[in-house]
C-alpha cells in the first residue's frame, strides 16, 4: 500500500468542508455564561436591603465611634438617611476624625465624608 502525502492546506480544507461544523455563536455561550452569572450575583448582591436597626443611644453610639477611631478598625454604619428607593444609607469605612457632634469616614475609594452624629442610626 502507497500512502501519499496531501498537502497540509488541502488536508484542513478538506477537513473544514467535510467534517467540522461551526457552532457558531453557542461556542461562546459558555464564556458569556460565566461573565453573566458572576455580574448578576454582584448586581443581586448589591439588591439585597439590609434591614433597619433600631436607634442606638447617643451616649452608646459615641462611645462605639471613639473605640473604633482609637483602634482604626473598620466600622459599617447605618444612617437616618434614606436614598431614593426609601432605603436606609449605609456608609463602610474607617473613622478618621471625631469632633463633638461630628466625625469623618475614611471611605474605601480614599474620599471622606463628613457626618453628623444625629444622622447616624447605628454601628454594626
Amino acid at each position: 500500500m502507497i500512502l501519499r502525502q496531501v498537502p497540509d492546506d488541502k488536508l484542513a480544507t478538506a477537513f473544514f468542508q467535510r467534517d467540522y461544523h461551526d457552532r457558531g455563536m453557542l461556542k461562546w455561550g459558555g464564556f458569556y455564561l460565566s461573565d453573566h452569572t458572576s455580574a448578576l450575583a454582584k448586581m443581586h448582591a448589591a439588591e439585597q436591603v439590609e434591614t433597619p436597626r433600631p436607634q442606638q443611644p447617643l451616649p452608646e453610639l459615641s462611645r462605639a465611634l471613639a473605640a473604633a477611631w482609637r483602634s482604626q478598625r473598620p466600622v459599617h454604619l447605618q444612617l437616618n438617611v434614606c436614598d431614593d428607593n426609601q432605603v436606609l444609607t449605609t456608609v463602610d469605612g474607617v473613622i478618621a476624625g471625631v469632633d463633638a457632634d461630628q466625625i469623618v469616614v475614611r471611605l474605601a475609594s480614599g474620599e471622606y465624608r463628613d457626618l453628623q452624629l444625629t444622622e447616624i442610626r447605628c454601628l454594626l
